[in-house]
């Protein structure tokens, strides 16, 4: 049943000293620490359940496809598991994308019902992003390929077509309910004035992202599927070589307002792929 709701999201205002944007992404922290203040707005987010065929990786930025492998819980470091996660993931979105090689660079599980302790917080052990942004500009992509395939093979294959793409799914057995993700439709976003260029620090994932302001004509659309469960995924743009077309999906957690609260366990896993075309 499609529902619809609402939800406070936390948009990029202002500075608190004058100077550019910055955050702290140092997974010691547990939370993202920053410089700018951080504006709850109450907005409508539209259910994707039973129209998810309706949005497309190049048209909106984001997608939702089905997953039919067979890992659905939390798997550990270089185990069996994780390898048999990234060869589904790896196959589905070559397949989907006609891409001619996919490479996952690092997963992150998050802990959204119930948060994970400051001190369990990991490079791939993480709570939620309660703000909207986008992982990688330009040059954080074109820094993040080099770093992965070495500076020369990175010279070489920026050549060609390449794009930095995100797969996000519940994992366990219970949906994500109080806090889903919500991606905005690439159309809607004034590029211009709602994203702001953030230097990053303390991560090994990036060197500078994008914020996002909540623009005045009310304009965006954000999207997510309610009870989402781990036999669906979100695929969504970080970066994309080819100017035609959406180039990322701006995305964040948010809290349901129409359910209530519980601290029954949900977990999610986010997997960065460099995906490339020949």
């Amino acid at each position: 049943m499609n529902k619809d709701t609402t939800g406070e999201l936390y948009f990029f205002s202002k500075t608190t000293d004058g100077s550019p944007p910055w955050l702290d992404g140092n997974p010691a922290l547990g939370w993202t620490g920053s410089n700018f203040v951080r504006t709850p707005t109450r907005i409508k987010i539209h259910d994707l359940r039973g129209k998810e065929n309706t949005v497309d990786l190049d048209t909106h930025g984001f997608e939702v496809l089905k997953y039919d492998g067979n890992v659905h819980d939390e798997f550990d470091n270089n185990s069996e598991s994780q390898r048999h996660c990234y060869d589904d993931i790896v196959a589905i979105l070559k397949k989907h994308l006609g891409a001619s090689r996919v490479i996952i660079f690092n997963h992150i599980f998050r802990y959204r019902a119930t948060p994970r302790a400051t001190e369990r917080c990991d490079e791939s052990h993480k709570n939620p992003v309660f703000y909207p942004h986008v992982d990688y500009d330009s040059s954080a992509a074109r820094f993040k390929i080099e770093q992965v395939l070495g500076v020369e093979e990175a010279k070489r294959l920026q050549e060609k077509h390449f794009q930095i793409v995100n797969v996000w799914r519940p994992m366990g057995p219970n949906p994500i309910t109080n806090t889903p993700l919500t991606i905005c439709d690439y159309r809607s976003l004034d590029i211009k004035n709602d994203l702001h260029l953030a230097e990053t620090r303390g991560s090994s994932s990036t060197v500078s992202v994008y914020v996002v302001s909540h623009n005045s004509q009310d304009a965006q659309r954000w999207y997510y599927q309610s009870q989402m469960r781990s036999d669906y995924m979100f695929v969504f743009k970080n970066y994309d070589s080819n100017p035609e077309g959406a180039q990322f999906g701006a995305h964040t957690a948010f809290i349901d307002e129409q359910l209530p609260t519980t601290d029954i366990e949900q977990k999610s896993i986010e997997m960065r792929c460099i995906v490339l075309y020949d």
